[in-house]
């Protein structure tokens, strides 16, 4: 009977290790215990300083880990999933920005993530970006904003809500990950297509307002380093006699305002996805961020 048990558990181990399709899979980065739920991060490189990406409303971390490997030859590069993304639990209490950014700040430091931090944000994740620097001034060095959301954007684009709702919002990814991506890179894409995900869409949506307030409430920033990359392409109608794309490069010229070491860049053959339509500009822009960092420390050591 042992050795009908034996070779049993033989054969079934030979097939399980033959057949690793349903073998644990584990992603290359950390899951950090914040307490009431676990969150994820993935850093590459070990040079100062360190870049932080936030990316924008649904989308996924995955899609920038192309522009973090490039990068990570130069500086220390760090992708997170926001909770409910990603490898991310869901987090507690609305998904404003407030939450957001004091949930990040817990990874870094949970993580043992060190600073001076180059924080940069897409889209939604422009807000991200501002709201931390106005809170954690003496951790960020510098910033770059990627066609970054506007706390304005709330009423200068509210005609928008009009065609938003005469369409079905999308909150689920259907299409295949692209070609490109590893095996990594295609359980973090569709990990965004799950149910927490959706839901993890749907909170920051339902307190998008909250966030842009706190934004633009959250006090001045520091005259640190700025980049402000801006799509070329028309993306936004006219409604009205209103040209919204205009109102949306009105909205990116002001955020020059925020530092007075800003400038900006217009990516003139891009959509909103700049990190896809045009990845060299974006590294480009970060390391020249980077660059001026370092020039600021030397002037001061000498």
């Amino acid at each position: 009977m042992k050795i009908f048990f034996t070779l049993i558990l033989l054969f079934f181990s030979q097939f399980t290790s033959a057949n690793n399709e349903f073998d644990p899979f584990r992603p290359h980065g950390q899951f950090i215990n914040l307490g009431l739920h676990v969150m994820y991060i993935d850093c590459l490189g070990n040079k100062s300083p360190t870049v932080i990406f936030d990316v924008g409303l649904g989308d996924a971390s995955a899609n920038w880990l192309h522009i973090a490997k490039v990068l990570s030859n130069d500086v220390r590069v760090c992708l997170y999933d926001r909770a409910g993304y990603g490898w991310s639990d869901p987090g507690p209490g609305s998904r404003t920005t407030a939450q957001i950014v004091h949930e990040l700040n817990m990874l870094l430091e949970s993580a043992e993530i060190s600073g001076p931090y180059v924080i940069v944000g897409h889209s939604f994740g422009g807000f991200t970006a501002r709201y931390f620097t106005a809170t954690y001034p003496d951790k960020i060095a510098g910033m770059v904003l990627i066609d970054s959301s506007h706390p304005d954007q709330i009423y200068r684009l509210s005609s928008l809500d009009q065609v938003k709702k005469k369409q079905s919002l999308k909150l689920a990814r259907k299409e295949p990950a692209p070609e490109y991506m590893n095996e990594t890179e295609k359980r973090w894409y569709f990990l965004n297509s799950s149910r927490k995900a959706t839901f993890a869409q749907m909170g920051e949506l339902k307190s998008f307002k909250d966030s842009a307030y706190q934004v633009k409430h959250s006090g001045p920033l520091p005259d640190i380093p700025l980049a402000v990359l801006t799509r070329g392409k028309d993306q936004l109608p006219e409604i009205d006699g209103v040209s919204l794309e205009q109102e949306w490069q009105e909205m990116q010229k002001n955020l020059l305002t925020l530092s007075e070491n800003s400038w900006q860049t217009i990516i003139k053959n891009s959509g909103h996805q700049i990190y896809i339509d045009a990845p060299k500009e974006v590294v480009e822009n970060i390391l020249k961020v980077v660059m001026k960092i370092k020039q600021q420390k030397t002037k001061v050591v000498n």
